[in-house]
């Protein structure tokens, strides 16, 4: 067995082992089984999870939204806004995570066969407009924008290359363009670079939402506030932090090199809330591997941490690996770093790279090899 495989197969075993809770609760055994056999691509039966992300939103989100709508006018005002105060704060704080992850993925890779395929339309069409994103602008966004250029500026209008990005007023500055601009810049990126199809698409998706969202704001203004409108100006900035924090650290003297572009967090909980998100530099690197895949595919991938110096944090997730960046508590953040044969630095070294790769990238150099 390689060196580096058998680091690997040691390095981040929790997250082999520990149990999914992407969902709230599951389906039926029996249903379980029929969907997996029947339904889900290729019978992959971990994607079932995901499903159960989808079915729990179908049963709660939706029902609520809908009662929200019904109850405008035969409820005091205040009334409502409490119900939908509460609705906000039961969809973002439970299913907010788990369905934009769920979207993600299944987005980079369809989870139903070829007879069922039609049923990707419940995320990418339906459910995505309860969580801020407009139908049909996820994949335009992350996949023909993101992926493609890989947080490489200027065609990745999200870029956090520009930003100093250990500074809480960067951060700020980087999450408002997103949520003012990103309309204007996303189409217009996809145009100069002929994705013609997929930004008609954007475009489309995003004027049939805003047009629905003003005519529904005439009918019942705080159902629609509750249910279309705080949702898509919250988790604009919740995406958009997100994407932040996972480009964090961006090596200035090879930018589009993916292990010095982001980096990797095992062995944390938040693995199992989030279709193991933390294997950021994994999914980069290979978009299609599916979610389930990716802590194995890690275990193969460490020789070139070691060849790139990439970063490995465990026991913390990207979330809080953010937070102390910004919060100017890279002595803490170090104690996290997992040294697999990189570089050998002390503490001190470690921080002093940390900080070189939090500054503003301003220019390209050469091509990465």
């Amino acid at each position: 067995m390689d060196t580096e495989l058998a680091i690997g197969l040691k390095l981040n075993r929790f997250d082999l082992e520990q149990c999914r809770n992407e969902h709230l609760f599951a389906l039926p055994a029996r249903v379980s089984q029929w969907i997996t056999i029947n339904i889900l691509r290729e019978k992959e039966e971990k994607n079932i999870f995901i499903v159960y992300v989808m079915v729990n939103v179908l049963l709660t989100t939706i029902p609520l939204a809908v009662s929200l709508y019904l109850l405008e006018g035969r409820l005091p005002d205040i009334v409502l806004s409490f119900l939908g105060l509460g609705y906000l704060l039961f969809n973002i704080l439970i299913h907010a995570r788990s369905f934009i992850l769920a979207l993600h993925y299944s987005t980079h890779t369809p989870i139903f066969n070829r007879k069922w395929k039609f049923l990707n339309h419940i995320n990418t069409t339906i459910l995505c407009n309860f969580f801020g994103i407009p139908l049909w602008t996820y994949y335009a966004h992350h996949i023909a924008m993101h992926h493609c250029e890989n947080n490489v500026m200027p065609h990745d209008v999200s870029s956090t290359m520009p930003y100093q990005r250990d500074s809480k007023l960067e951060h700020l500055k980087y999450m408002l363009r997103y949520v003012f601009l990103i309309w204007v810049e996303l189409p217009y990126h996809l145009i100069q670079q002929k994705r013609h199809k997929v930004a008609h698409r954007c475009l489309m998706g995003a004027i049939t939402f805003f047009i629905s969202v003003f005519y529904l704001f005439q009918l019942r203004p705080i159902a629609t506030l509750f249910v279309f409108i705080l949702p898509t100006i919250i988790l604009s900035f919740a995406l958009m932090e997100g994407n932040w924090k996972q480009h964090i650290f961006v090596d200035p003297d090879d930018p589009e090199n993916v292990y010095r572009s982001s980096y990797a967090c095992i062995n944390t909980p938040t693995n199992a809330l989030n279709f193991n998100d933390g294997y950021h530099v994994e999914h980069h690197k290979n978009p299609a591997m599916p979610w389930h895949q990716l802590p194995t595919y890690f275990q193969s991938q460490i020789k070139h941490y070691v060849e790139q110096d990439g970063f490995i944090f465990t026991n913390i997730g990207s979330g809080q690996v953010g937070r102390l960046v910004l919060n100017g508590q890279l002595e803490q953040l170090a104690e996290h770093y997992v040294n697999v044969g990189q570089k050998k630095r002390t503490k001190e070294e470690l921080v002093k790279e940390f900080k070189r790769r939090l500054q503003p990238i301003t220019s390209m150099p050469g091509k990465s090899t």
